[in-house]
């Protein structure tokens, strides 16, 4: 089955929102958020001085906002994108998957997490990498 590229990054969004209310991310502290997410999901041939945003970090940066307007719970954001996950494994290659889990755990060390493994969304997260094999890898 054909999966839209639009998807896959709607629903990183959702993930990255679930693991950033977890972490009581501050209304203030979303710009620097937002900050790393388009240094991290720019395609690495940009020259760091390009501060361009691409297609997919807009649509996970605009899933982010949408949700966060919404009031929608973390708990909500994580099962939509677990469901999503569950569906199309395959689309997740190890490495988007590496990417995925990098972003997560900088958000836990920037904003300031004792432990990151306190962050029950990331503890779910890694599960649900462990637990469904892909056809990617």
């Amino acid at each position: 089955m054909k999966i839209d590229s639009r998807e896959i990054f709607e629903q990183i969004g959702n993930l990255f929102y679930a693991v950033a209310i977890e972490q009581h991310i501050k209304p203030l502290e979303l710009g620097e958020m937002k900050l790393l997410i388009r240094q991290r999901w720019m395609p690495r041939n940009f020259e760091e001085y390009q501060s361009i945003v691409t297609d997919e970090t807009h649509l996970i940066l605009m899933t982010m906002d949408m949700l966060r307007s919404d009031e929608v719970s973390a708990h909500h954001a994580f099962n939509q994108f677990a469901r999503f996950y569950s569906i199309y494994p395959e689309v997740f290659t190890q490495e988007l998957k590496q990417h995925i889990l990098d972003t997560c755990l900088e958000f836990t060390r920037i904003f300031h997490a004792d432990n990151p493994l306190d962050n029950i969304i990331l503890i779910e997260l890694k599960a649900l990498f462990d637990n469904v094999k892909t056809n990617a890898q």
